[in-house]
C-alpha cells in the first residue's frame, strides 16, 4: 500500500475498498464522477499541499475512472447496439414516457378519464420506470456520441438564459 494507490485509511478490515463501496452504494455514474472530480481537485491544487504525492493521486484517479468507464454496463450495453440502435431505442423510450406523463395528468383530471386499474402510485411508478429508461438510453447516446463536454455547455447557456427569463418576469411584478 502507499499514500496514492490503495491507501491504508481507505481499507477497513473486514471490508471492501471504500471506492469498491461506493461503487456498490451509488451506481457507476457517481462514481465515475467522483474519480474525475478527485483527478481535478488533486492536480488543482499540487503546488500548494503536497506536490509530486498530489499529482500521482490525480493521475490514479484518471486510471480509475478509464477503468470503471471502461467497465460501466451503461456503456457496454451501448457499444453492444451501437449509435444508431441506441438512437432508435431513445426515441422508443421518449414516447413511453410521454405516454406515461400524459396518463398521470389525465388520472390528475387533465382531459378524458384514465381506466380505473391504474391507481395514481401505480402511474407513478410507472413513470420513475419510463425516467430510468429515457436516462439509461440518453446517457447511451451522449457516450457513443462522445459529446458530454458539448451537451454539458449547453446546458449551462440554457439554465441561465432561463434564470434571466426569471428575472425578467420577477421585474414587472
Amino acid at each position: 500500500m502507499s499514500n496514492v494507490i490503495h491507501p491504508g485509511h481507505y481499507n477497513i478490515p473486514e471490508r471492501k475498498e471504500c471506492i469498491e463501496e461506493m461503487l456498490e452504494k451509488f451506481g457507476y455514474e457517481k462514481t465515475e464522477a467522483f474519480c474525475e472530480l478527485n483527478s481535478y481537485k488533486y492536480q488543482y491544487r499540487h503546488e500548494q499541499k503536497n506536490g509530486q504525492e498530489d499529482l500521482d493521486k490525480a493521475a490514479n484517479y484518471q486510471d480509475m475512472l478509464q477503468h470503471y468507464q471502461e467497465e460501466d454496463p451503461r456503456f457496454k450495453i451501448a457499444e453492444h447496439f451501437g449509435l444508431e440502435g441506441q438512437k432508435n431505442q431513445l426515441i422508443e423510450e421518449m414516447a413511453e414516457l410521454t405516454q406515461a406523463l400524459t396518463k398521470w395528468n389525465r388520472k390528475c383530471g387533465l382531459g378524458q378519464p384514465v381506466a380505473s386499474e391504474w391507481s395514481v402510485k401505480a402511474l407513478e411508478e410507472h413513470i420513475f420506470e419510463e425516467l430510468a429508461d429515457v436516462k439509461l438510453v440518453l446517457d447511451q447516446v451522449i457516450h457513443l456520441m462522445e459529446c458530454e463536454d458539448q451537451v454539458q455547455k449547453v446546458m449551462k447557456q440554457k439554465i441561465e438564459r432561463t434564470f434571466e427569463r426569471i428575472g425578467e418576469q420577477n421585474a414587472g411584478n
